[in-house]
């Protein structure tokens, strides 16, 4: 399904809710991976629009701070 931005808030987080609640159930968890991303990463968080975007994220209510836990966690195994 090809679904538009919605015409009363254009922001990314808000598209990528919109996608996450028509895609798989693991979708929230994705959206918690790029919040987690930005706050692991130095480079990331100089960059404005990726702090707006991790800030919009986390402040969702679908975002949990749980899912948030569990993907800085994740990233952290990895880089191990």
């Amino acid at each position: 399904m090809n679904r538009e931005w919605p015409a009363s808030n254009p922001s990314l987080a808000a598209h990528l809710v919109c996608r996450a609640e028509e895609s798989s159930p693991d979708s929230y968890y994705r959206l918690a991976r790029i919040v987690a991303r930005v706050l692991l990463s130095q480079r990331l968080r100089e960059r404005r629009k990726w702090c707006d975007l991790a800030r919009e994220l986390a402040a969702r209510p679908e975002v949990e701070e749980r899912l948030v836990r569990q993907a800085i966690s994740w990233f952290e195994r990895m880089s191990a």
